[in-house]
């Protein structure tokens, strides 16, 4: 058996959960090659099935959504494993598309977008990750602190994401500016884009780190160790990678309460911030992103209550109660579930 995975060449995110499926797929035997194109034709015929890892954006993936009908059409599995912050734009001239893709949604939410949109999807399988690779994350604490210049009587408070619209660091940004007058005793570690660094120009209690896409997978690990919590401060997701990793890393979470960054985390592994108000925007894209926006005076109080409470609380019981939780997506469980849709659909071409 031998399956291609299909991704960008380009989104950091999309890429680390091919490469998860890649291993988690060659400890089971099965042999993949990693595609960050779709410029293909010969290579499909060495294939047994294919899955794309991409979001459902026709206007950039089109190519993608083809390349599961070109497989289909060698009588060869293919699923698109997709992902959308928001509602598909939908036309009559791609009804091919729901004719003939088969969709696994990574979350309820993005389930709920595609379903609306008339696509069809076989299965929910969430993503993944390697959670006994983030188990040891808090052993790194002492270093990076050493590193980033901060002792043990600053409370940390990480954010990682890109410089996107929906990632919502002009509301981040607010809240730190709060937190800044209200208790110099926090900190923030950011990191993104370079461009995302004009939202944080003026402030004291920010470390920026204009690397996000570029450090390795032990960097990342060691920086989680080093937080005390972790806040999700984006407005719009499919997922949350972020959320799941800093769980793994046995850290609690603070996020905006909306799905489905309210489908990893639990109300005992998260602090959770009411949405105020749904804001939509559109761009080149097909897509109607929602952005759902709070008040950054209560994430700001929701922060500080936060750390009085894990501050209190015995640092191990909440680690473990972060990992257990991180346990129900190990990618060694998930996406194993991948194989068994693609087993699925070869039954249909018998």
């Amino acid at each position: 058996m031998k399956i291609g995975i299909f991704t960008s060449s380009r989104a950091t995110s999309l890429q680390k959960v091919s490469n998860d499926i890649a291993r988690t797929f060659n400890t089971l035997g099965v042999d993949t090659v990693i595609f960050k194109h779709t410029n293909v034709y010969e290579e499909l015929f060495d294939l047994t099935g294919g899955i794309v890892v991409m979001p459902v954006d026709r206007s950039l993936c089109m190519n993608y959504m083809f390349l599961c009908y070109r497989l289909k059409s060698l009588a060869k599995p293919a699923v698109f494993y997709g992902t959308v912050e928001g509602d598909i734009k939908t036309d009559m001239k791609h009804d091919w598309v729901r004719r003939e893709v088969d969709f696994v949604a990574n979350s309820k939410y993005v389930s709920e977008k595609l379903q609306k949109a008339g696509y069809r999807v076989l299965k929910i399988i969430p993503h993944g990750v390697d959670t006994k690779f983030y188990n040891d994350a808090s052993k790194y604490r002492k270093t990076i602190r050493e590193k980033l210049r901060i002792g043990e009587d600053v409370f940390l408070i990480g954010y990682i994401a890109s410089s996107h619209k929906r990632k919502g660091h002009n509301l981040a940004s607010q809240v730190m500016k709060i937190i800044e007058k209200k208790d110099p005793s926090i900190k923030f570690l950011v990191i993104s884009h370079p461009e995302s660094a004009s939202y944080y120009i003026g402030l004291r209690n920010i470390i920026f780190m204009q690397s996000f896409g570029k450090l390795s997978e032990n960097t990342i690990k060691a920086l989680y160790g080093a937080m005390d919590l972790y806040s999700h401060f984006s407005l719009s997701e499919g997922f949350g990678l972020p959320v799941l990793e800093a769980l793994a890393s046995g850290k609690l979470v603070a996020h905006p309460d909306y799905d489905p960054l309210s489908e990893i985390t639990t109300p005992e592994t998260s602090f959770r911030v009411p949405v105020k108000r749904i804001d939509y925007y559109t761009d080149f894209t097909s897509i109607n992103f929602e952005l759902h926006i709070y008040d950054p005076e209560e994430y700001a109080e929701t922060l500080i209550q936060a750390k009085d409470f894990i501050l209190k609380s015995p640092r191990g019981e909440l680690e473990a109660l972060a990992k257990k939780r991180a346990k129900l997506f190990n990618m060694y469980t998930l996406y194993p579930r991948l194989i068994h849709v693609l087993k699925e659909q070869i039954k249909l071409f018998i």
